[in-house]
């Protein structure tokens, strides 16, 4: 699914917000240490580096949302990995990759699914899980592929989350290929979540 140019202005805004607080901060920080104020500045200093590495993290993923050429280049498991691995870059958050099976050809709308999906899962854990380490693996085998987005962190109940972290878009692209989505988490103990897709002879490219 191509991005949509109608989120371009929010998205802007939202970075601007988020640049502007690290300015405010560090101002601030520049203000107690002109006053002595050593521990204050240090807060400062501490919120502005954690507002900075949070903006990074949402200019890195609006980059690669309107850049779907990346697909052009690579199938969707390399770009995913990429997209991983550079958005987790500078972070506390260890990432893990394993593939197992002869991966298929999929159709190019597919993969522009299965990436975003990715995306979505890697970006509710870096805003809300908490997690030391995110699990990515991709398997296919009897003709079913499965893709499968773990962390450790604090977990959520499913039916109580607020669509405020993608899990309805999630579903409706795992629908639009005829796929199943399953979501396992509790409190404490991380989360889970699958994409399983039928694969047969006629979507094979």
């Amino acid at each position: 699914m191509p991005f949509n140019s109608t989120s371009l202005p929010t998205k802007v805004s939202e970075l601007r917000s988020g640049f502007t607080g690290v300015i405010v901060q560090l101002e601030a920080a520049e203000d107690a240490i002109s006053c002595g104020c050593r521990k204050e500045a240090d807060d400062h200093l501490h919120r502005a580096g954690e507002l900075a590495r949070r903006s990074l993290t949402e200019a890195r993923r609006s980059v690669h949302a309107l850049r779907p050429e990346v697909l052009e280049e690579h199938n969707f498991w390399v770009a995913l990995k990429g997209i991983i691995k550079n958005t987790t870059f500078g972070t506390a958050l260890h990432t893990k990759f394993a593939a197992h099976g002869k991966l298929p050809e999929l159709p190019r709308p597919w993969q522009e699914n299965l990436l975003h999906i990715g995306q979505e899962a890697l970006t509710n854990t870096l805003k809300y899980a908490h997690a030391r380490n995110f699990e990515t693996r991709l398997s296919y085998k009897a003709r079913e592929l499965c893709l499968e987005l773990r962390d450790d962190g604090e977990g959520f109940k499913v039916k109580e989350r607020h669509d405020g972290v993608g899990l309805t878009g999630m579903r409706e692209r795992v629908e639009q290929m005829g796929g199943e989505l399953k979501i396992i988490s509790s409190r404490g103990k991380g989360t889970k979540i699958t994409v399983v897709l039928p694969c047969n002879g006629e979507l094979m490219s």
